[in-house]
């Protein structure tokens, strides 16, 4: 079965399929994404008593890097990763919060996987959620990097599943503006995410993280080695060089 045939991309379907193996993966190694959380959180000035959403929130990962005391609001539109999550069920249409009662939405590299009708939805959504010069920050994989070959060519063929997702390519800040969200100058950040001293766990971790049940572990070693510069560093883990894009939308009222 693959999701994608009729380019109707759906998280809900997909993590409701493999969100138990996804949350595996992030308990395996637990700080492997250490980086890519933290450059989300610094888009932002985090403070206390501001009312923050996590959307989707997987398994509630992003909470534990929130060192601010936040009012924290975990969405997920997957049943199972709400369940693993202890999130809040809801749509990417329709989120369970009151107008201009929101100061900052996070949304981390999911965004590909939500069809174009959903995405001005919840763009408007956001609008309204949003207190006045609140902010949305969007991180997503790049159109035409070495991540997006990995997830929608390797991944793709290796995940029974499929992998389309759609990309930010360079019109994304401006195309999904509102009337009241404004965006500003895009983020490229390139980093590593931090595996484990063990190839074999760190391959594993990989194979669980995006459901790769096609491919042997001497196939992905060799593609992660190719494309994503899979080595050893000095403190003797191994590495992925990972990269996504950074969009900051400003409520303008």
């Amino acid at each position: 079965m693959n999701l994608f045939d009729d380019e109707n991309i759906d998280y809900a379907a997909i993590f409701n399929q493999r969100g138990d193996d996804y949350h595996a993966a992030m308990q395996l190694i637990p700080s492997a994404r250490d980086l890519e959380f933290n450059n989300l959180l610094s888009q932002v000035v985090l403070k206390d008593n501001m009312t923050v959403v996590d959307i989707p929130s997987g398994g509630n990962y992003l909470a534990r890097y929130i060192k601010t005391k936040v009012k924290l609001f975990p969405l997920e539109t997957s049943e199972v990763f709400a369940k693993l999550g202890n999130s809040i069920v809801c749509s990417w249409s329709s989120l369970p919060l009151g107008d201009n009662s929101v100061d900052v939405i996070f949304t981390c590299a999911a965004f590909h996987h939500v069809v174009e009708s959903d995405r001005k939805k919840f763009m408007n959504e956001a609008s309204r959620v949003l207190k006045n010069k609140g902010k949305l920050v969007i991180a997503d994989v790049k159109e035409g990097t070495q991540v997006d070959y990995f997830l929608n060519t390797f991944v793709d063929k290796n995940n029974s599943l499929g992998h389309k997702g759609i990309f930010m390519d360079d019109a994304f800040s401006k195309t999904y503006e509102t009337e009241s969200l404004k965006s500003s100058p895009s983020k490229f950040i390139e980093f590593p995410w931090i595996l484990s001293e063990s190839k074999d766990t760190s391959i594993k971790y990989l194979k669980l993280m995006f459901g790769i049940d096609k491919a042997d572990y001497t196939a992905i070693k060799k593609e992660i080695t190719k494309t994503l510069n899979f080595k050893k560093i000095d403190t003797g883990q191994y590495t992925i060089q990972w990269a996504l894009n950074y969009e900051v939308y400003t409520k303008v009222t």
